[in-house]
């Protein structure tokens, strides 16, 4: 019989900070981290991007930081 892990881990929105179940969550492809829903595409995404990329030579941050 085929064992089911089930983890549901908990991530937090880059943007917002709010808890994001396993199942619902989007990585942003430019930053390469957990964003909600509600911030998905939004002003602040934008801008907490180009807080993240801003001073970096190659333009991309790594989420395990």
């Amino acid at each position: 019989m085929p064992q089911i892990i089930n983890t549901n881990k908990l991530y937090q929105c880059f943007v917002c900070d709010a808890s994001i179940n396993d199942g619902n969550m989007s990585y942003h492809k430019q930053v390469n981290m957990p964003v909600c829903d509600n911030c998905k595409g939004s002003d602040k995404e934008r801008q907490k991007v180009n807080e993240l990329l801003e001073g970096l030579a190659d333009g991309f941050v790594c989420g395990c930081i």
